[in-house]
C-alpha cells in the first residue's frame, strides 16, 4: 500500500469532496442512484485526508471489513472510494440497521516498532467508521484510530553537526496491536521502542510514527541518543506545562507534535496538537512553541531587504500568532515569496512601492523560497501571457483559478503547446452565441461517443483535468461530420482563439466536468472585471450511452448539482478556460 504525505504550498489545500460528515459517523444519502438490485452500495471517504490515501483518493488495494450483527463481509475499495465485494452484498430490505467498517482488514498482530519508511509508517494508520444504513447508498466517513506522533529536534547546544546528524530519536509505547472489528487491542506494555519515519533536511530534523492512544503520564515517552549522551522525556502531572499541553495524553484521530531542545544540561520538550486537522492544517492552543523560519540567500539578498518578528540574531519566530514579515523592493512584477509549512500569508504594497509579505498564525516551521512567477488564485492573466494582481483595462484575458499543475494533467495533453504547466485561468465572462447567451451542446447527429473519447465516463475519466483534449476531440468529430456548427459549445473555443490568442498558453477550451466544478473556488471573491458563474453551464463529459452531456448548475458561482441533460435540445451557458 503506497501513500504520500503532502506538504501544503502557498494557500492551496486539498479537500476530500465527499467527506461531508466529520467524526466517527457516516452520512447516508437520501437520493438513490440506480440500485434496483436491492443491494446496499457503499462509498468510502476519510474525514481527514493525507494518510492511507494519496492526496484525496484511495490507493485502490485496500480491504475493508464491514460488520452487521455477527456477519462480517470483505469489501474492496477503488481509487475513487467505490466499494465492491465478492461476498453476497448487504441488502436493503426497507429497515435500518447498524454497521461497523474498518481498514486494514487483518487478523494478525500489527507491528508498530518499525516505521522507518513512508510505507511502513502509513501501514500503521488504522481507520474505522460506524453507520446506520437507512438507504441503499451509504457513504462511510472513516476516522483515524491511532495518534499521529511527530517530533522535531529544534535546538541542540553543545553538539557537533556530525553528532546531531547521527542522533537517534525514538518514541516509547505499545509495540503491537490487533485491530478486530475496528477496535484496537494493544499488546504488552508501553515500554517498546518505536523507530520513526524521519524526514531530515539541511535546516530541519524531524520524524513521526503512529501510536496506540493511551495515557503516558509518568511513563517514558521520548528517548534522544546524541553523541555519548542519552536523554529520556517522561510527561509528568507535576509539570504545569505538561499538564496544560496534555503531553501525556495520546489522543485518537489527532496529530501531536513534540518540539525537542537538547543541551549538555538536559532535554526540554514542548508540544502542540491538532484535534481538528489530521492533515496538520489547523492547530489548537498555539502558545510558546519556538517555530523557525528558513530564509534562503535568494531572499536575504533582495533589494532593500528587511525582516521583523524574529528573536535577536536568529530566525526563531518571537510570537507564533503575530508571526513575522519580510519587506523588499520588487524588481519583477510577478515575483514573490512561496513557502512550505503551516501559516497564513498576506501580500501588500506600500506607498513607496515596497512589497511586504506577512506570515501569521504560525503552526509549524516555515521554509521560504523566492519565485519569479509568484501568483495566487484570483490573480489576473494578461493578454501578453504574464500575470499579476492588478486589473488592466483592455489588457486582461482571464482569472487564475488554480495554481500549479493538477495531479491528473500533464504537458502531453496539449499538442506540444506547453513545456510546463504553471496554472489554469478562466475567461472573464460567458461566451455569447449571437445575441443570446446559451448554446446547444450538439446540433445534428454527429457521433461523439466511443472509446476514443478522452473523457469517456465508462473508463472512469470523468474526474480528470482533460478539457483540452476532449475539446479537440469534439472539434474533430464536428469536422468529420462534413460541416461546421454540429458542436456549437466546443466550437466557441475556435472562435475565441482566433480573436484572443495568448502566447505561451494552450489556447481556450471547454472545461471538463472537474475543471468546471473547480471554478466554484472563485465564488464570493470580489474581482474587478470578472463575472461570477451563475446558472447552467456545459462541460465535456459523456455518459456511456453517448447521447447526453453533463452540465453543472451554479448559484452565484457555487457548484450545487451535476446531472445529465439531453444534449440535442437543451441550451446552457459556456465559460472557456485555458492552461498556461
Amino acid at each position: 500500500m503506497r501513500t504520500m504525505n503532502i506538504i501544503n504550498k502557498q494557500n492551496s489545500r486539498l479537500f476530500f469532496v465527499f467527506a461531508a460528515c466529520i467524526g466517527l459517523f457516516s452520512c447516508t444519502n437520501d437520493v438513490d442512484v440506480n440500485t434496483a438490485d436491492g443491494n446496499v452500495h457503499f462509498f468510502a471517504s476519510v474525514d481527514k485526508p493525507k494518510s492511507r490515501v494519496t492526496e484525496s483518493s484511495w490507493d485502490g488495494d485496500e480491504l475493508i471489513g464491514v460488520k452487521s450483527g455477527e456477519t462480517v463481509k470483505t469489501y474492496k475499495v477503488a481509487v475513487d472510494g467505490t466499494m465492491s465485494t465478492d461476498d453476497t452484498p448487504f441488502r436493503w430490505e426497507g429497515e435500518s440497521f447498524d454497521i461497523q467498517a474498518w481498514s486494514p482488514l487483518t487478523s494478525e498482530q500489527i507491528n508498530l516498532t518499525d516505521q522507518t519508511t513512508e510505507e511502513k509508517f502509513f501501514d500503521c494508520d488504522l481507520l474505522a467508521s460506524s453507520a446506520k444504513v437507512e438507504y441503499k447508498n451509504v457513504t462511510l466517513a472513516f476516522s483515524h484510530k491511532m495518534t499521529r506522533m511527530w517530533w522535531e529536534l529544534q535546538k541542540y547546544e553543545g553538539y557537533s553537526t556530525e553528532e546531531v546528524n547521527n542522533a537517534k530519536i525514538t518514541f516509547l509505547g505499545y509495540g503491537s496491536t490487533t485491530f478486530t472489528n475496528g477496535e484496537l487491542s494493544p499488546i504488552g506494555d508501553t515500554d517498546q521502542s518505536i523507530s520513526t519515519y524521519n524526514t531530515w533536511g539541511e535546516y530541519y530534523r524531524n520524524g513521526q510514527a503512529m501510536m496506540v492512544p493511551c495515557e503516558m503520564w509518568e511513563k517514558p515517552l521520548i528517548k534522544v541518543e546524541i553523541g555519548n549522551d542519552t536523554y529520556v522525556y517522561t510527561p509528568s502531572k507535576s509539570n504545569q506545562n505538561d499538564v496544560s499541553k496534555r503531553t501525556g495524553d495520546l489522543l485518537p484521530d489527532t496529530w501531536q507534535r513534540y518540539y525537542l531542545s537538547v543541551s549538555k544540561t538536559g532535554l526540554t520538550v514542548d508540544m502542540e496538537y491538532s484535534g481538528i486537522g489530521w492533515d496538520n492544517t489547523e492547530i489548537s492552543d498555539v502558545t510558546d512553541t519556538s517555530f523557525k523560519a528558513v530564509i534562503p540567500d535568494e531572499i536575504l539578498n533582495l533589494s532593500d531587504y528587511s525582516a521583523s518578528g524574529f528573536e535577536s540574531e536568529s530566525t526563531f519566530i518571537t510570537n507564533a500568532t503575530d508571526g513575522f514579515s519580510i519587506t523588499y523592493t520588487e524588481n519583477n512584477a510577478s515575483g514573490g515569496i512561496d513557502f512550505e509549512g503551516e501559516c497564513d500569508r498576506e501580500r501588500s504594497v506600500g506607498d513607496d512601492g515596497k512589497v511586504t509579505f506577512k506570515f501569521t498564525n504560525i503552526r509549524s516551521d516555515i521554509r521560504l523560497a523566492y519565485t519569479t512567477e509568484y501568483m495566487e488564485v484570483g490573480y489576473y492573466l494578461y493578454n501578453d501571457g504574464t500575470y499579476g494582481s492588478g486589473y488592466k483595462e483592455n489588457g486582461t484575458a482571464g482569472i487564475i483559478f488554480r495554481v500549479g499543475m493538477h495531479s491528473t494533467d500533464n504537458v502531453s495533453n496539449y499538442d506540444g503547446k506547453l513545456a510546463t504547466i504553471h496554472g489554469y485561468a478562466v475567461a472573464l465572462n460567458d461566451e455569447k452565441e449571437g445575441d443570446g447567451n446559451t448554446f446547444k451542446w450538439m446540433d445534428g447527429t454527429v457521433s461523439v461517443t466511443g472509446s476514443e473519447s478522452p473523457e469517456n465516463v465508462t473508463d472512469g475519466n470523468a474526474t480528470l483535468y482533460i478539457g483540452y483534449p476532449q475539446t479537440q476531440y469534439l472539434l474533430k468529430q464536428s469536422e468529420s461530420a462534413g460541416n461546421s456548427g454540429t458542436m456549437p459549445a466546443a466550437e466557441t473555443a475556435t472562435a475565441k482563439n482566433q480573436n484572443n490568442s495568448i502566447i505561451g498558453t494552450s489556447g481556450w477550451y471547454l472545461p471538463s466536468h472537474t475543471q468546471l466544478k473547480d471554478l466554484a473556488g472563485l465564488a464570493g471573491k470580489t474581482i474587478t472585471g470578472y463575472t461570477v458563474l451563475d446558472g447552467n453551464y456545459w462541460d465535456s463529459s459523456f455518459d456511456n450511452a453517448g447521447t447526453n452531456a453533463y452540465h453543472v448548475i451554479f448559484n452565484n458561482g457555487m457548484d450545487t448539482n451535476a446531472t445529465f441533460w439531453q444534449a440535442s435540445n437543451t441550451e446552457s451557458k459556456v465559460r472557456l478556460i485555458l492552461t498556461f
